[in-house]
């Protein structure tokens, strides 16, 4: 009885003089990553928030100290509240479109055509290489023009909504268009990542074998676990619509980023107070998309309902 009480005493005496030393070295180490996270974190906040107080004590900023009537002043514009609508429009409808267009294509192309799916990435990162006042003038000169190929296709009325008979040179839906062309990278990419990331083939044989078909397994199999993708897809468009100034000037449309380059070149202080508002606006867009998502059933991705199917 006493050797095993010596012993046991042994063992626990052993295991308590071991224990403290192993349990400071990982709480040392544990802090360390921690202050250096959030050193990182302060650093980040630091070189996102400086830039934007100095843009607003730039803005508020008279000389004879500050003034918020500035704001009053922007708001009473009615070509500010005109060209927010407008922006916002285009960035919505590009949005949409790209999704739509680059969604399905590249789950189809990844299901029945793997093959080509380098030549699709291909595609994606050429608006990368053309200047934007380069599709601008291609797409002018090819739409207000009486002769070429894409004129004399459209001529026949082969495709109606796009015909002579409706002219939609420096109109919102080619400048859509245009849109959705720039934006390509920042859709395809997060899209394509997102199918990547999910076997794809299996998920739609097992949704054809409870009998749906192939719109039936995108919608209802594929899509939500592709959410996320589709997200970051539909913000990256939607912020850089609500930026984009050169063809929107070329287009000859009255939207926000030209709203404020021409209130820049006549009060700076003005055009910096805008600068914050746009912020705040692209800003509260992004987070109410984020909310409705989550909010949304299934919003979650990353579990495969196949039952959903049926």
């Amino acid at each position: 009885m006493s050797i095993g009480g010596t012993t046991s005493g042994i063992s626990q005496r052993a295991t308590v003089d071991n224990y403290p030393p192993r349990n400071s070295r990982l709480t040392h180490t544990d802090r360390r990553s921690i202050g250096i996270e959030k050193i990182i974190l302060a650093l980040v906040m630091l070189y996102l928030l400086i830039p934007l107080g100095a843009t607003l004590w730039f803005g508020l900023d008279t000389g004879k100290g500050i003034d918020f009537s500035i704001y009053q002043r922007i708001f009473a514009d009615p070509d500010f509240s005109q060209t927010i609508i407008t922006s916002l429009e285009l960035a919505f409808g590009a949005t949409i479109l790209a999704v739509v267009l680059v969604t399905p294509t590249a789950y189809w192309v990844q299901l029945r055509i793997p093959r080509a799916r380098p030549l699709l990435d291909f595609l994606s990162l050429v608006p990368f290489a053309m200047p934007a006042i380069v599709l601008a003038v291609g797409l002018l000169q090819e739409y207000s023009g009486s002769s070429g190929l894409l004129i004399n296709i459209l001529s026949l009325g082969l495709v109606p909504l796009l015909s002579n008979n409706l002219n939609i040179v420096n109109t919102p839906p080619l400048l859509v268009c245009a849109y959705v062309i720039i934006a390509l990278p920042f859709v395809y990419r997060p899209i394509d990542n997102s199918l990547r990331a999910i076997n794809t083939t299996v998920l739609t044989e097992a949704a054809y074998s409870l009998g749906s078909g192939w719109w039936r397994a995108f919608l209802t199999v594929i899509l939500p676990n592709i959410w996320p993708g589709i997200i970051s897809a539909a913000l990256l468009t939607f912020s850089t619509v609500m930026g984009e100034f050169t063809l929107a000037t070329l287009f000859s449309i009255y939207t926000f980023p030209i709203f404020l380059n021409n209130v820049g070149q006549q009060d700076a202080h003005r055009a910096a107070s805008l600068a914050i508002l746009s912020f705040i606006f692209t800003l509260v867009c992004v987070l109410g998309i984020i909310l409705l998502v989550r909010r949304r059933p299934g919003g979650t991705a990353g579990q495969v309902d196949i039952a959903a199917a049926k």
